[in-house]
């Protein structure tokens, strides 16, 4: 049968004219000449990676609107879709004390009615048009998704609109989220990886920017009303500020349209403000969180570093990062992971904000290996600042890495809308992104080794927190030599020693007196 087709098609061709031209790279060896020999392959060792791609993110255009909310537009046409992602420049940092997760649960009351539509006939409606709609609340911003199909965008702009402008919170949509809120964070505290990092927060930043996750703990929550919503919508959501990213197939003067005829009247500029940053150094120690019974352990050594507005050196610390701990062959997993076999996986990283973060080293470490892992951990710390510097071959091996998988964040528009949403959130610009190979390959040796220096010493700088079985865990650790301070899963200290005291909201200045009548 492949003989006839191959007949036939042939005398088609011919009949139309000809046979077809034989292709630019055909190969000119005789019929029946033997295959050339496949290129010799080095079996001897391990495959060397690819070269790094020459590749950078494509240029993203940019105006801004009358009401102060800037766009940042890339076309992708691909595929007939849109990503969209705005991104509000205050966050849950903005939270008052004692009431963290307060922008979260007001995000989260966006959809749950809005211009007289109720919940289930807005996710109708979004459904009918295959758009996603999403929120996320971050310490430094809000950021409102949409995906959606690029004919839509209108109808789609419209909904989102609806949803941002002119919101009901009606009163028992409010109960049940909340409730569902307060469910969520119960359940969080059964989780010791979780615990550790609510605990870590509190313990290295106080009261203050930073000290809470976006959503809250169960302390905080509970006492959310209703009017602190409202109040948390009108201090937060404002226009002016905004960034807006558009990636997908649309044209410009029709995304402009759109945006004008959806977005135009919005005004406003936001009026919360950001939590102080605490000042003060955390004090040494050991901070605890019992899980009785927890066969494993969640570890976790960290140190307050610079925020994005401060962090000069940020590429050299990545680079730095990479090799103590921000990859699988990091010292830090190689270590625990396969020659000690305490965890499945260890690593470290920086957490960074615009105004404040830390760099942490973590791991779910077997529970009879918690001290040993706290030992290794702080000798990697020790040890990449004095006796085991980084070399050039480990230079050479993290940036490669980071070059190779730089494209990988760029595959879907969706992706892409995200990379840029995450450059509005920390205040970048735009090209950012483009200038990133660039300044990865620029990294030397010995500027990684400076920031190693900076980040990774003095090893009394960073706190420990561990989260397990502390009947089991707390003889072993006290030979460690510092004070052993008791947290509970929610991230307040649960004894004298500790110092701080348990979250409560700030104190009321008292009213001024109203003078007497004359």
């Amino acid at each position: 049968m492949r003989r006839a087709a191959i007949l036939f098609f042939t005398l088609a061709l011919a009949a139309c004219g000809g046979a077809p031209a034989a292709p630019a790279d055909a190969p000119t060896s005789l019929p029946g000449a033997p295959p050339a020999p496949p290129a010799a392959v080095d079996r001897t060792g391990l495959p060397t990676p690819a070269a790094a791609p020459d590749w950078q993110p494509p240029a993203v255009s940019t105006w801004t609107m009358p009401n102060g909310i800037t766009v940042w537009y890339l076309k992708q046409d691909q595929a007939p879709l849109l990503s969209l992602r705005l991104v509000l420049p205050r966050g849950a940092a903005t939270d008052p004390r004692g009431k963290a997760g307060l922008t979260a649960l007001t995000a989260d009351m966006l959809d749950e009615g809005a211009a007289g539509k109720s919940a289930l006939e807005l996710n109708e409606a979004f459904q009918r048009l295959a758009t996603d709609y999403g929120v996320s609340p971050a310490t430094d911003g809000v950021i409102v998704a949409a995906d959606l199909l690029a004919d839509t965008l209108e109808p789609s702009l419209a909904l989102v609109a609806d949803v941002l402008l002119r919101p009901d919170f009606p009163a028992e949509e409010f109960e049940r989220r909340k409730t569902q809120h307060l469910a969520r964070a119960l359940a969080a505290e059964a989780d010791p990886g979780g615990t550790a990092t609510v605990v870590l927060r509190r313990v290295l930043f106080g009261h203050g920017y930073g000290s809470r996750p976006a959503g809250g703990v169960r302390s905080t929550l509970s006492d959310l009303t209703l009017a602190d919503v409202k109040a948390q919508y009108a201090a937060v959501f404002k226009p002016k500020g905004a960034t807006l990213v558009a990636v997908g197939a649309v044209q410009p003067h029709t995304l402009k349209g759109a945006l004008d005829k959806a977005l135009g009247g919005w005004t406003g500029a936001p009026s919360a403000t950001p939590r102080v940053v605490h000042k003060a150094l955390p004090a040494p120690g050991i901070y605890l969180a019992d899980f009785p019974g927890n066969t494993q352990s969640s570890v976790t050594v960290a140190r307050i570093v610079p925020g994005v507005d401060a962090t000069e050196d940020y590429f050299a610390s990545e680079v730095f990062n990479r090799t103590l701990g921000g990859a699988f062959t990091s010292r830090l997993n190689l270590n625990l992971r396969e020659d000690k076999g305490y965890t499945y996986g260890a690593r470290a990283g920086f957490n960074r904000w615009r105004q404040a973060g830390f760099y942490g080293l973590s791991a779910s470490v077997k529970a009879d290996t918690t001290k040993a892992s706290i030992e290794e951990m702080l000798g990697e710390l020790r040890r990449v600042t004095g006796e085991k510097p980084l070399t050039t071959q480990e230079r050479d091996e993290a940036v490669g890495g980071m070059l190779l998988g730089f494209p990988g964040r760029f595959e879907r528009m969706a992706s892409v809308a995200g990379q840029l949403a995450s450059l509005a959130l920390d205040g970048r610009d735009p090209d950012w992104y483009r200038q990133w190979p660039e300044k990865v390959k620029a990294v030397r040796a010995e500027d990684a080794q400076a920031a190693a220096n900076r980040y990774a010493q003095p090893v009394e700088r960073f706190v420990i927190v561990v989260a397990g079985d502390r009947a089991a865990l707390e003889p072993s650790l006290k030979t460690l030599g510092l004070p052993i301070l008791p947290y509970d899963a929610q991230g307040n200290p649960i004894s004298e020693k500790a110092p701080a005291a348990q979250e409560a909201p700030a104190a009321k200045k008292p009213a001024a007196k109203k003078p007497a009548a004359q």
